[in-house]
């Protein structure tokens, strides 16, 4: 039962936003790591005036997997910090895909027009390099005692509808690819509800539609989650922790991903506690308005 679990909320390294999540209440954290460096005396100094303990680190934003910007060097450089501030010992990396241009998969296909699986044949060429960018990052993982896990992405980046905004994902939309990249590289997930409730949302409607305007292939749309709470079932077993919110639409801006979970959708926080998660995976509470996060946890308890 989802109350069960241990609570932990996302924040960043932010002195006054960790001071937040201290005063909530909430004693552990997921850590959203800045794009600039930060060594490590200053990562332990924030965590202990902010009286907050790591339970996991998210990699920067600029550090997304399956493109050719990979950078093992810099993958390196994070891990070892981390490792000199003490935070070793089973301590979950959060690792998560990059965006790409919606114009760079169009290129793709238009260099080939006969081939009716090309973007299928796009998909899994960044599945696969991502699969393989985390098999090398888990050598220097591995050794510093660090656990890898994989996040379900959402459709696109924020503000996607904005010209010259459309970045895309092309993959880790569904369970079938994120499963694959668990079972390749070795490693386990992390569950992001919002995420997983953007992609079943837009999903289903291109079951209906049969656009292709979110960068679908007929297997992704015909195999798309009915919503979010099966495709949690899906990839329940191999899930190492579990970040929570809610989300409207594509969850295309900050106001629409990552929200509290309004009462109209008590039925759907229900049916997801319903599917029993091992009691020793935590929950992350994934919107900063931690009181009506845990208002809700505390508000379904009693139902």
């Amino acid at each position: 039962m989802l109350l069960k679990n241990p609570i932990a909320a996302h924040g960043p390294l932010d002195y006054h936003r960790l001071v937040k999540i201290a005063q909530s209440g909430v004693q552990k954290a997921e850590i959203q790591l800045p794009d600039e460096h930060y060594g490590s005396g200053e990562i332990k100094e924030i965590l202990k005036m902010a009286n907050v303990n790591a339970l996991a680190f998210r990699m920067p934003a600029s550090m997304g997997l399956g493109t050719s910007s990979f950078r093992l060097e810099a993958w390196n450089e994070w891990l070892e910090t981390l490792a000199e501030a003490g935070f070793g010992e089973g301590m979950f990396i959060i690792c998560h895909g990059a965006p790409v241009p919606l114009g760079l998969i169009f290129e793709y296909l238009d260099a080939r027009p006969t081939d009716f699986n090309a973007l299928r044949d796009f998909k899994t060429e960044y599945v696969a390099a991502i699969a393989e960018q985390l098999k090398r990052i888990r050598e220097t993982a591995d050794r510093l005692n660090f656990r890898l896990l994989i996040e379900n992405a959402p459709m696109g980046s924020d503000h996607y509808f904005e010209p010259g905004q459309s970045m895309l994902y092309p993959a880790l939309r569904t369970p079938r690819h994120l499963l694959q990249i668990a079972e390749e590289a070795g490693i386990g997930l992390l569950l992001d509800t919002a995420h997983a409730r953007i992609t079943s949302n837009a999903l289903t409607y291109m079951h209906r539609s049969r656009s292709l305007f979110a960068g679908a292939t007929e297997q992704e749309i015909m195999s798309a989650p009915a919503d979010w709470v099966e495709f949690c079932r899906q990839v329940k077993d191999k899930v190492e922790l579990v970040r929570l919110s809610y989300a409207v639409s594509w969850g295309d801006t900050q106001e629409t991903k990552h929200i509290p979970f309004p009462s109209a959708a008590y039925g759907e926080l229900i049916r997801f506690a319903e599917l029993t998660l091992e009691e020793n995976v935590p929950v992350i509470l994934g919107s900063p308005d931690l009181e009506r996060m845990l208002q809700t946890l505390q508000e379904l308890k009693k139902s």
